[in-house]
């Protein structure tokens, strides 16, 4: 990973291809060093304050840079980053080509228990490497040449905290369930017992026994909302 702090012109990256325009950045694809490469662009908020908004994104472009590179010495199948801009709020890494989990699963496609396995796998590394991910759902995990990566750590932060971890693996079973419903359990075993085999059995079980938790604390509230409701 090469860090660059100069100031350089935005103006160059925001001609390549847009891939994918979110709350808090641009996804592009462009390339470096001739090969192709993912350009994530922290975008201005114009409504923020500017020594603040710059502040912010180069602090959380740095942040995201590291946590990834720490992911990808650990052995999780990240994408490999090439250059940090933080200065404009810029992170060149690897293009991951493939399709996503989510897609695969909508397909039918009949290695889609496998992937689910590897997902849980994956999600032990990044576990076990002391960062929790905070958005692990179907849409960012990648299928590529039978392996499976994970993408887009954005909201991700350094915790060990069972409840942090628990959150990751309530996050991905609501979102197999939300576009999976008839065959979710059978993929969130999967997806469990990945997990597991990967991280050991005492401590896996303690993360997604709380991971049920939270899931039945989320539908007391819910029910609690509807009993309640004007």
């Amino acid at each position: 990973m090469v860090l660059f702090n100069d100031l350089i012109n935005l103006e160059s990256f925001l001609k390549f291809q847009l891939l994918k325009r979110g709350a808090e950045s641009e996804i592009r694809l462009g390339s470096f060093a001739d090969v192709k490469a993912i350009y994530k662009i922290r975008t201005k908020k114009d409504y923020m304050e500017e020594d603040l908004d710059i502040e912010l994104r180069y602090s959380r472009t740095k942040k995201e840079a590291k946590i990834l590179s720490i992911a990808y010495a650990n052995g999780v199948n990240v994408p490999r980053i090439y250059a940090v801009y933080p200065s404009i709020g810029v992170i060149v890494m690897e293009y991951i080509y493939g399709i996503t989990l989510k897609d695969l699963l909508i397909n039918g496609n009949d290695e889609s228990l496998k992937f689910s396995y590897l997902a849980g796998k994956e999600l032990a590394k990044i576990h076990k490497s002391g960062i929790v991910h905070n958005d692990f759902t179907t849409s960012n995990i990648i299928i590529k040449e039978q392996e499976v990566y994970i993408i887009d750590f954005g909201l991700s932060e350094y915790s060990a905290n069972i409840e942090d971890r628990a959150v990751d693996i309530h996050l991905y079973k609501r979102a197999v369930e939300s576009t999976h419903a008839r065959i979710s359990s059978i993929i969130f075993n999967e997806f469990r017992k990945g997990y597991i085999d990967c991280l050991g059995s005492d401590k896996g079980e303690e993360i997604i026994k709380r991971s049920r938790e939270i899931e039945l604390r989320g539908r007391y509230v819910g029910e609690r909302k509807t009993v309640w409701k004007p």
